[in-house]
């Protein structure tokens, strides 16, 4: 038994109210716990909760790109704050390229859209989803978290090995986890040695035709972008002020 299934359940809250009985998600899903998370996380608050695209207007069938999503198959959970709306994005990556699986600007592009805080979360790291929620719902404005959902069917590995993926994600940066707003701008889990990004690649079957060559690209735009986030972030604390403005 991994240190997920031992840890988590004794300090997350005990009251279910997901049950795997009352869905149909399938086997490992990572959607599915990461609802079952924000259920703990909101208790209450969930029961203001809608499904549906971010954009009124988007057509049946199709997805928002207002956060360049691409052709990615989201889910968008609306819930309803005290202040604002916190906005959900579950993203499975049903129907994503290579590509769409690495380049995710859509926390940034939602800060320019004039969001007060935003975030990125996946239920391999339960504590930080469910503070980054909690966050989210208390904003002095619209909120919006976009949360890595690893699926077990589309991405095709075993379904035990959900929570393993969604920490490779992470630990090989090609989904790092960082937030932005309230005086904050920063990386909540920091990978001084990352892992191979070939790792994260090779345990999904649906990337187990890609050349070295391929895997090589990977690897570069992976370290690329995550040098241009954390470039962003040390200019954002080296601002005049931003010390009183984070305390």
């Amino acid at each position: 038994m991994d240190k997920f299934s031992l840890y988590v359940p004794n300090f997350l809250p005990s009251k279910e109210c997901f049950l795997p009985e009352n869905n149909r998600a399938c086997p490992g899903c990572g959607l599915a716990l990461a609802i079952r998370q924000a259920y703990k996380s909101l208790g209450n608050e969930m029961g203001k909760a809608q499904w549906q695209p971010f954009a009124e207007d988007v057509p049946s069938g199709e997805t928002s790109d207002i956060f360049g999503v691409g052709k990615t198959e989201v889910s968008f959970l609306r819930i309803s704050g005290k202040k604002a709306n916190l906005v959900l994005c579950l993203d499975n990556e049903a129907g994503g390229s290579l590509n769409e699986s690495l380049e995710k600007p859509m926390p940034s592009i939602a800060v320019a859209e004039g969001f007060r805080y935003a975030a990125t979360a996946c239920p391999s790291y339960p504590f930080d989803l469910a503070e980054k929620i909690k966050r989210g719902i208390e904003a002095e404005g619209n909120a919006y978290i976009h949360i890595l959902c690893p699926c077990p069917q589309t991405w095709q590995f075993e379904p035990e090995l959900t929570v393993k993926v969604g920490r490779w994600a992470v630990e090989s940066r090609a989904f790092p986890l960082y937030e932005v707003g309230g005086g904050v701008y920063q990386f909540n889990v920091m990978v001084p040695k990352p892992r191979k990004i070939a790792d994260y690649l090779k345990i999904q079957k649906r990337f187990e035709s890609l050349s070295d060559k391929e895997i090589e690209d990977a690897q570069s735009f992976v370290e690329n972008e995550y040098k241009k986030l954390d470039d962003t972030i040390q200019k954002y604390l080296d601002t005049p002020g931003i010390e009183a403005a984070s305390s």
